[in-house]
């Protein structure tokens, strides 16, 4: 057989093998209970309600890493989002501010196996500020906020309504919903002890790996996607451990207003949101080169079924998965010489 239909072959086994497993990873993402959401209307209602019962610690949390780049301080970038969190919580939470120094002193007495096995073996700064996320919200619970998140309106009330939504669950979290992935991370709400966010600590190191690019490391290990996929997969059937949507209008503007983040993005991620503004181009394309060599295979599979005696005409090709089709076409071409044989 010739070498370019061997590759001609194996890119269409391959095109198989993708499209199957998409289909597998889509059924399995959309096979779930819908989400339970938070919404503009369930805040306006219960904000101001204070009888539910406290499981969320009033505490807020903030990430700044990278301390040997820009210092102690709070960056000027960020100084007026960070003062809005302070201007709009004071007197109602507790307010910590994390710093590479004790976050891995938190780390090694939380989750000394996780740090030693996993955290130290992390390739760039950004996965181990993500994975921190999860082990202080799961040991602490509270707010987690990203630095260029500023507040428009007290956390108190998005507490509130977390909690008079389910009165009778242990555990509450919630996440802002995200079109892109499912759920984002800039703002993460959990109690202390929660089962998803166990989750989410645990399976960590079987994250840890290379994804090609460095912007999809950072997502798929640590990220967005890594949390969307576990949030997937976790169970909510028990009554007593709730995991909530912040729709789009009560993460942004409802509570948060943004400044200039993505300090981690590279330049690996300016080719990969090209690639995405391209894509329709790019899949047009695509599906012409298929079209192409689907042609190019059924004409030559045609002729060798013409010249049986050819040398490249082997039983490979017909166990191949072209199968199907060589069987149609030897019934064409056999209709096709017995009109011949008929009309001479």
């Amino acid at each position: 057989m010739p070498k370019w239909h061997t590759i001609a072959y194996a890119y269409l086994l391959t095109l198989f093998v993708i499209w199957l497993t998409a289909k597998i990873v889509v059924f399995t993402w959309h096979n779930r209970p819908p989400p339970r959401f938070v919404y503009d209307t369930d805040v306006n209602r219960y904000a101001n309600i204070s009888t539910a019962r406290r499981r969320i610690p009033r505490v807020i949390h903030q990430i700044m890493a990278y301390t040997k780049t820009w210092g102690m301080d709070v960056p000027p970038k960020w100084n007026a989002s960070y003062q809005s969190v302070l201007t709009k919580n004071v007197g109602e939470f507790e307010y910590l501010l994390w710093t590479d120094q004790n976050i891995s002193a938190f780390i090694q007495k939380h989750e000394p196996e996780f740090y030693k096995n996993t955290y130290l073996t992390y390739k760039y700064d950004m996965q181990r500020v993500d994975s921190f996320r999860y082990v202080l919200l799961y040991h602490l619970g509270g707010i987690y906020l990203d630095m260029d998140n500023g507040c428009n309106r007290p956390f108190k009330d998005l507490l509130n309504t977390i909690e008079a939504l389910d009165p009778d669950s242990s555990h509450l979290a919630a996440f802002p919903r995200s079109e892109a992935f499912g759920v984002e991370t800039d703002l993460l709400v959990t109690t202390p002890g929660h089962p998803l966010y166990k989750r989410l600590v645990s399976r960590l190191h079987s994250f840890n790996h290379r994804f090609i690019f460095h912007f999809w490391t950072i997502l798929i290990s640590a990220g967005p996607i890594y949390a969307s996929i576990q949030e997937r997969l976790f169970s909510t059937t028990s009554e007593g451990n709730t995991v909530r949507m912040i729709d789009y209008n009560v993460f942004q503007p409802m509570f948060i207003w943004k400044e200039k983040g993505h300090t981690w993005i590279g330049r690996d991620a300016a080719f990969l949101f090209f690639i995405s503004a391209k894509s329709a181009y790019l899949l047009n394309a695509f599906i012409i080169f298929t079209i192409i060599v689907i042609t190019l295979l059924f004409i030559r599979c045609f002729n060798l079924q013409r010249n049986n005696h050819s040398v490249y005409y082997t039983p490979l090709i017909e166990h191949s998965i072209w199968k199907p089709i060589l069987i149609a076409k030897q019934f064409l071409f056999s209709h096709y010489s017995n009109r011949r044989k008929i009309n001479k």
